[in-house]
């Protein structure tokens, strides 16, 4: 006989220390899993990932160094602030500036691909609140007038349910008081950014993106986001579309930072 779901146990009870004290019941009944490892982790905890393994999620932050422009972690540079990156030297991309929370790596890749590929929808609420430190530690709430997400193609969104970078930036808005723009759109469904080198992901994405609701971002400091930057050619694209609708910046903002 299959256990009865818990929402429906609890979904009519009020927010009192008797629902509190059924919550803990059911946590030893039928916990959670962690998203990372498996282990039994309690429902309560608001990205499901236990505490170990959160740890070592926080243990990936991006620290200084960093690119001035992109924010490409550059180790081994003492000056403050860092100098561009030779990518940005080559060519400075549209936006006005990137930072990403963490190194796109174990922990913090695996929260990422919980979120995107198992559905783990409750990982943004654990993922938006290091956006906003990234944030803080590099801008200020005032100087931006909204935030915008990277979409995903209507066909790639309706096969997983979700865009996980609007998931991000509902709830990162929510933290900053900055209002979502839904006002680009996806023109085609590009092929997967992952194996391709940077000039091939230029290439694949150049073109792949139009504002749709021009009047929303006109004049407007948009905040851009992102679950993973790596060239920065998919934000880069995103960005061209925004400007092109008459924004007057543009500044990106992801998760994670990944390194070809």
């Amino acid at each position: 006989m299959e256990p009865t779901p818990r929402f429906l146990i609890t979904r009519d009870l009020p927010d009192s220390a008797a629902r509190k004290l059924l919550d803990g019941i059911l946590n030893l009944v039928y916990p959670d899993a962690c998203a990372l490892c498996g282990a039994p982790v309690a429902r309560s905890r608001e990205c499901s990932v236990c505490a170990a393994c959160w740890d070592l999620v926080l243990g990936l932050k991006i620290g200084p160094p960093c690119c001035t422009c992109c924010g490409l972690p550059l180790p081994g540079f003492d000056s403050d602030p860092a100098p561009l990156c030779l990518d940005c030297l080559d060519r400075l991309p549209p936006y006005a500036g990137a930072r990403s929370w963490g190194h796109y790596a174990e922990s913090l890749r695996g929260a990422i691909h919980a979120l995107k590929f198992a559905g783990r929808q409750r990982m943004a609420d654990g993922l938006a609140p290091l956006l906003a430190q990234a944030f803080l530690e590099s801008w200020r709430r005032e100087d931006f007038d909204a935030i915008a997400a990277v979409p995903l193609h209507p066909k790639r969104k309706l096969e997983r349910g979700f865009n996980q970078s609007e998931l991000l930036a509902v709830r990162l808005g929510r933290i900053l008081g900055l209002p979502l723009v839904r006002a680009l759109e996806r023109t085609r469904p590009t092929p997967p950014q992952v194996g391709l080198g940077d000039a091939d992901r230029w290439a694949n994405v150049r073109g792949a993106f139009r504002c749709t609701r021009p009047r929303l971002v006109r004049e407007k400091r948009i905040l851009l986001v992102d679950d993973v930057m790596t060239t920065g050619a998919t934000v880069g694209s995103a960005t061209t579309a925004l400007l092109a609708a008459g924004a007057r910046r543009v500044s990106v903002l992801t998760a994670a930072r990944a390194v070809l």
